[in-house]
């Protein structure tokens, strides 16, 4: 008795935590940001499923091997090796082809450094929530930290740009303004908003240099900041000239 609940309980947390990894792993991203596309089914959702099938055969062994023939043994332990067996290989084979196939053959973990200011006020995104403490995903993040973190493959520019960081923790950004998630709500400004009870602009400078387009700007491939580079996102009602385009 006691090992057949020891059994169930222990196909509870397993099953709970393989649903976690197949429902994590449909997400279908605009900028790619988890590579869901590539292949019949991800790493996640491959490693989900082995998961299950693993802990049914786990358990059955469990409840029932002192009933099973000896052909039954030998076919249930099979199938444990054989799904192991292809559940690694998928994930091998998974993980080599994307790596070659990337731009840098291989993962890569680059940082950008970041202010958000909306009329002369410093912005911090909403705090991470649950175990990963991250704003955003695996790919694209950040750690409430002030500063985009890029880790893991790359296979375009487009998924090191701002605009792939700003859809990663749920807002977005273009020319004219900026949605950003903060601790009171979705931030939201555009050209022609007021600040201080004047119509304001929308700017973006990387190390001190204004930039156009800043969606589809990629940061510097660099770990460290600096060289990496320095953001600075300004909503004012302040001219060009009255602006300090520098990070401090």
């Amino acid at each position: 008795m006691k090992k057949r609940r020891f059994a169930l309980l222990l196909l509870f947390f397993l099953a709970v935590f393989a649903s976690f990894a197949l429902a994590h792993g449909e997400e279908n991203e605009e900028f790619m940001l988890d590579h869901s596309s590539l292949y019949p089914i991800t790493q996640m959702q491959a490693f989900g499923y082995g998961s299950l099938v693993f802990i049914i055969l786990v358990i059955a062994i469990l409840l029932f091997h002192k009933k099973m023939t000896n052909m039954a043994k030998t076919i249930t332990y099979a199938l444990v090796v054989a799904v192991t067996a292809i559940v690694t290989i998928y994930l091998v084979i998974t993980t080599l082809h994307l790596n070659f196939i990337s731009l840098t053959k291989g993962p890569v973990h680059w940082h950008a450094d970041f202010e958000i200011r909306v009329c002369d006020k410093e912005i911090k995104l909403n705090e991470p929530e649950g175990l990963s403490n991250k704003q955003g995903v695996d790919l694209m993040h950040a750690h409430d930290d002030n500063r985009i973190h890029v880790e893991g493959v790359i296979l375009d520019e487009k998924q090191a740009s701002l605009g792939a960081f700003f859809y990663a923790i749920g807002g977005s950004i273009s020319e004219d303004g900026l949605k950003v998630p903060t601790g009171e709500g979705l931030l939201s400004v555009h050209d022609g908003d007021n600040c201080n009870g004047q119509p304001a602009r929308f700017y973006v400078f990387v190390n001190g240099n204004l930039i156009q387009n800043p969606r589809e700007y990629s940061i510097s491939h660099y770990e460290k900041v600096p060289p990496g580079d320095r953001i600075k996102i300004v909503f004012t009602e302040k001219t060009l000239e009255q602006i300090n385009p520098s990070i401090g």
